[in-house]
């Protein structure tokens, strides 16, 4: 397994996920929490007196995870009721899911209406890089929301969108390398419409496989 949530990668998937996550919650779930590790982040976007509740079917993980108060459950089954949370994460742990699609409907169950669910997770991909102008890239905020090109946030579209969720938003980031960690995925057409600059040429690279993290985030 990729060791995501240590260096070097831990500021970049850090940001990324923050970046998706709206503030406010005031009741939070981390699915698939293991031992609490990117759980500090989730309460940067939480109120302050939010309740932070984290689902892990290990129990001994659980035990070790001092920053949320913990409850054994499986994805597929969560032990909440119906319309209980604002937010939902689910960071690195989504492919371990048995029956995704059931994970997924879950989690729609426990949202409240118009609540947000934000799923990570990281796997190799063929990519064609984007070689923007620098003027472009200069003006670019950290993180953009503008889907990747060449169809790589298609598939979990078309998932949320089956189980139910709403304005499904895809994100996805290099996780190697010395490109734009996000900029070098997105079609310059796309990147021209967020910027409200002239349609502009960017080259691409011949397609190659590279370490991405994809953040998708959509409203219950």
């Amino acid at each position: 397994m990729i060791p995501l949530l240590s260096e070097p990668y831990l500021p970049r998937v850090r940001q990324a996920l923050l970046d998706a996550t709206p503030a406010g919650a005031r009741v939070a779930i981390d699915v698939g929490c293991g031992h609490g590790v990117n759980t500090v982040w989730l309460r940067e976007r939480c109120a302050a007196d939010a309740l932070l509740i984290g689902v892990d079917c290990d129990v001994s993980a659980l035990r070790a995870a001092s920053t949320v108060r913990g409850i054994a459950g499986d994805a597929s089954a969560l032990p909440l009721r119906d319309h209980c949370a604002d937010l939902i994460w689910c960071v690195a742990a989504f492919a371990l899911f048995a029956d995704q699609q059931r994970a997924l409907a879950e989690m729609r169950r426990v949202l409240r209406p118009a609540g947000t669910l934000v799923i990570a997770t990281a796997g190799t991909y063929w990519v064609r890089l984007r070689r923007h102008p620098p003027e472009v890239l200069n003006g670019l905020p950290p993180s953009v929301p503008a889907p990747p090109a060449d169809g790589l946030g298609d598939e979990w579209m078309m998932r949320l969108t089956g189980a139910g969720f709403h304005a499904p938003q895809v994100r996805a980031y290099l996780l190697d390398g010395d490109e734009p960690a996000q900029a070098a995925l997105i079609d310059g057409a796309a990147l021209a419409d967020y910027t409200g600059l002239l349609p502009f040429s960017s080259p691409m690279t011949d397609p190659e496989p590279r370490l991405l993290w994809l953040v998708v985030s959509a409203s219950a």
